[in-house]
């Protein structure tokens, strides 16, 4: 699968990034296999450019066989030179193919930089900031009868709601569940764990509800006890 930043590849191979480009480039390189196996063929690239030489774009001219004469042959004498020629300047000589093909090819590869590093500069540009994550609201409370205290985090999603538990006083070799309920009268059931963790260690669970819309909060031991609740805030 290919990745769409790999159109930087090109220009992060022949250093045409600018600094900001290509630390950005970089940490994006970092977590992504596609563009990394890119970068492995792309490689070699600079070094083989580096071997060109203007010898290399040169043609060598073609040997034209040199007619024998004959010696026994009479001399001609030389052609007039035309009215119209005389104090003409001097025919400029052929300009060299190499120099030619090896400057077309120095510009081709500065185009190709050029539109590649512009590509990279409007891909990063255009790209709109990520959205910044809502910070978690946290739900508290403590049973009167158990005496159980959570503590749970709410962060919305855009599935839905993530949730992130942790209990204290809850008796050992229980299992236990997290039911969730919504304003609409909605339940659902955001996650089963047994009670062998510590204190300190947050338990992961999830619901489809969304965040505004969650009434209250129930954990219930596998026989449906309740352990502890918690009700919306009221603000």
């Amino acid at each position: 699968m290919s990745c769409s930043q790999s159109v930087s590849l090109g220009a992060y191979v022949l250093g045409a990034l600018e600094p900001a480009e290509r630390a950005a480039f970089e940490a994006h390189l970092s977590g992504c296999t596609s563009c990394q196996a890119e970068l492995v063929r792309l490689a070699p690239l600079p070094g083989l450019l580096h071997q060109l030489s203007e010898e290399d774009f040169t043609e060598e001219p073609e040997e034209h066989a040199v007619e024998q004469s004959d010696p026994s042959a009479p001399i001609e004498p030389p052609l007039p030179v035309p009215a119209h020629v005389v104090g003409l300047p001097p025919a400029k000589p052929p300009r060299q193919r190499g120099r030619s093909a090896w400057l077309v090819a120095a510009a081709v590869l500065l185009v190709l930089v050029g539109v590649g590093a512009f590509v990279v500069h409007e891909m990063t540009s255009e790209q709109p900031a990520a959205p910044v994550a809502a910070a978690p609201v946290t739900w508290s409370a403590t049973d009167p009868t158990t005496g159980i205290r959570a503590d749970i985090d709410l962060i919305e999603k855009p599935w839905g709601t993530e949730l992130q538990m942790r209990l204290r006083d809850v008796p050992p070799g229980q299992t236990c569940k997290l039911t969730v309920r919504a304003r609409t009268g909605g339940r659902e059931v955001a996650g089963w764990w047994a009670t062998r963790y510590g204190e300190v260690e947050k338990i992961p669970g999830s619901t489809s509800f969304a965040a505004g819309d969650i009434e209250r909060l129930e954990i219930v031991n596998s026989q449906n006890a309740l352990l502890v609740g918690i009700d919306r805030p009221r603000r």
